[in-house]
């Protein structure tokens, strides 16, 4: 496999994919294993004329910002996310890093044909990986923990990457190389491939993240190298956004409350938790109340001139509250989550090339989310309260059409008549009872290819065209897990608290079952205790003070070797042998604990299943 694309992935804040123990590399699920071949079902290649079109709003660009001390550098090293810099009096202060050093660096490198003054300063607009992950480009993270260098963020920034970045990291690591077409090959069906709202790619460099250093609470007017800033929380896009107001130059920074050059995603296919669109409405208003004279998204070129930022912005969030309200006016006539997605369209008179263009978010998957978000994940019919398991499902009805040949026939029959969403539902079915039915796999495959070469939406051409490697071997999620597992976990970039935490998500309750085990861990360097308790197959995890510990295993050591503990580079009981942890306590109630966890990393297919 590409190791690119594996190191890749680890730029998405995959910082959950390794605890503490190492993963069984001998358990192989048996489709993965089965050889990959010819696809006998030919799709030839295409793309629709607006993808390719579209690119050149991603074109690798450096801007400066009307005659502004403000440059704005778009997709540096056809990376994802624009790096902006704001030229002070006696320093720089950066907006933004993306997702990988190499991309940073370029932005860096452009930047000091500039200006040569130190960096005073690094905002992080949101969470999100691609604004955070380049950030040791441009500072030191020493400079930053002794505050000589301000890394600003939104007060519940810590809170919001740990939640939707580290705790769900494995599944939404795979879905978001997936969704933003990183496994695909870009001689084959990944030509004319790009993301949409971004770039083109995540970059193959360990991430440089530096955590935040101040915390702007609601609203904080801050001068910074002379410039003066109004930093306001927003949180539409994401619920740790900041806006950036430089009154003395009327420019916005807006980082992805306009989400780049297309209708946004109200919802992400690759996982998040649930996007508060009537917040995303609101935080559009807020930044059109200043009558910006220039508007710098995070993502895409920016835009100049009061009447037409206005006129985008007014059309961009007229557009998400029309998918919102319309969606609301639906479910309250009892329209499920399908019955919305069909209903339910951008008028023609609401199109604004880039802006309202299904390029990213798409009506049909957005709409979806609202049901969940107002009502539940259950669409009212008793009937679906408790449903039969999937496979018995599939099974059941695979026996009512008249058996496997039968459907195979009928969904061959419907992929010649190029009736491909069809064919592929059909072929579901007979990969979900055998994953080693190579011909529906193919069959399914060379279906999900052909829509997905029609499809222009960047997002869903990427599931389309990965799923189908899938099904046909080349992409197997499991083997990226476990090679992410052992090369790209970075532990160091996380607070302690942060680390322990990523335990909570692994007790194993058949393993733990009612065990109940304090281990305290000391750590002699940064003079941290934690006492994490577990009970009832939960993990607490609390700060302690050391003379407070009531713990069954107490665990004294650095914080670097705890780092290595969670790499798998040392095991305890080396650890223990060296000298280097000292334990007192009962050694079998560490080994009891330690077995309480789930080394399984599973087998997260997405189309094989």
């Amino acid at each position: 496999m590409n190791s690119r694309l594996l190191k890749s992935a680890s730029l998405l804040g995959l910082t959950a994919l390794l605890i503490a123990c190492s993963s069984d590399e001998s358990i192989v699920d048996r489709a993965a294993s089965v050889s990959e071949g010819e696809n006998p079902y030919k799709v030839p290649f295409s793309s629709p004329e607006y993808l390719r079109e579209h690119a050149r709003y991603l074109e690798e660009e450096l801007f400066q910002i009307g005659d502004t001390p403000v440059w704005d550098y778009n997709t540096p090293n056809r990376g994802f996310g624009n790096v902006i810099m704001i030229e002070g009096d006696d320093g720089l202060i950066i907006i933004d890093t993306t997702t990988a050093n190499e991309h940073a660096a370029v932005a860096e490198s452009a930047f000091r044909e500039i200006s040569d003054k130190p960096v005073k300063a690094v905002i992080y607009t949101h969470h999100h990986a691609d604004h955070i992950n380049g950030a040791g480009a441009f500072i030191d993270r020493a400079d930053a923990e002794s505050g000589q260098v301000k890394v600003i963020a939104a007060q519940n920034f810590l809170r919001e990457l740990e939640d939707e970045n580290q705790v769900t990291a494995p599944i939404m690591g795979i879905r978001a190389l997936y969704m933003y077409g990183q496994l695909l090959d870009p001689v084959t069906d990944g030509r004319d491939y790009h993301v949409s709202c971004c770039g083109y790619s995540l970059g193959s460099n360990l991430g440089t993240y530096i955590p935040p250093n101040h915390f702007v609470d609601e609203r904080e007017d801050l001068t910074i190298a002379g410039i003066r800033m109004e930093l306001f929380q927003t949180g539409g896009e994401s619920a740790s956004h900041l806006a950036i107001w430089l009154p003395d130059y009327q420019v916005m920074l807006a980082g992805d409350e306009v989400q780049g050059p297309n209708y946004p995603n109200l919802h992400s296919l690759r996982g998040t938790k649930p996007r508060d669109a009537v917040k995303w409405v609101t935080a559009i208003d807020r930044m059109r109340a200043y009558d910006a004279q220039h508007l710098v998204p995070s993502h895409g070129q920016p835009l100049a001139g009061r009447e037409e930022i206005q006129d985008m912005l007014t059309v961009y969030r007229d557009a998400i509250q029309y998918t919102h309200d319309q969606s609301l006016r639906l479910i309250n006539k009892g329209y499920t989550p399908d019955d919305l997605a069909n209903a339910i369209s951008l008028p023609d008179f609401m199109d604004r090339d880039p802006w309202t263009r299904e390029m990213y978010g798409t009506v049909k998957h957005n709409v979806r989310e609202f049901y969940v978000s107002y009502i539940s994940w259950w669409n009212g019919d008793p009937a679906e309260l408790d449903p039969l398991p999937r496979l018995e499902k599939a099974q059941r009805l695979v026996e009512l059409m008249g058996g496997r040949d039968r459907v195979f026939a009928e969904a061959e029959k419907a992929f010649m008549a190029e009736d491909d969403q069809w064919a592929a539902e059909l072929t579901a079915y007979l990969v979900r009872i055998d994953r080693e039915d190579m011909s529906a796999r193919y069959l399914k495959a060379a279906a999900l290819r052909r829509i997905g070469y029609a499809t222009a939406n960047t997002n869903w051409r990427g599931f389309y065209l990965t799923s189908a490697r899938e099904l046909e071997g080349s992409v197997v999620p499991r083997d990226i897990l476990i090679a992410m597992q052992k090369q790209r976990f970075d532990p160091s970039q996380l607070a302690t608290s942060q680390l322990l935490s990523l335990l909570r998500v692994r007790v194993d309750p058949d393993a733990a079952g009612d065990k109940a085990i304090n281990v305290a861990y000391e750590l002699t360097d940064t003079g941290e205790a934690y006492t994490v308790q577990l009970r009832n197959s939960i993990l607490d995890i609390q700060p302690t003070l050391e003379s407070d510990v009531d713990a069954d295993v107490t665990l004294r050591l650095n914080r670097a070797l705890l780092d290595q503990l969670f790499l798998g580079d040392i095991s305890y009981a080396d650890a223990i042998d060296q000298e280097l942890l000292k334990v007192n306590g009962s050694k079998l109630k560490l080994r009891s604990f330690g077995q309480a966890f789930d080394s399984d990393p599973g087998h997260p297919y997405l189309s094989l299943r």
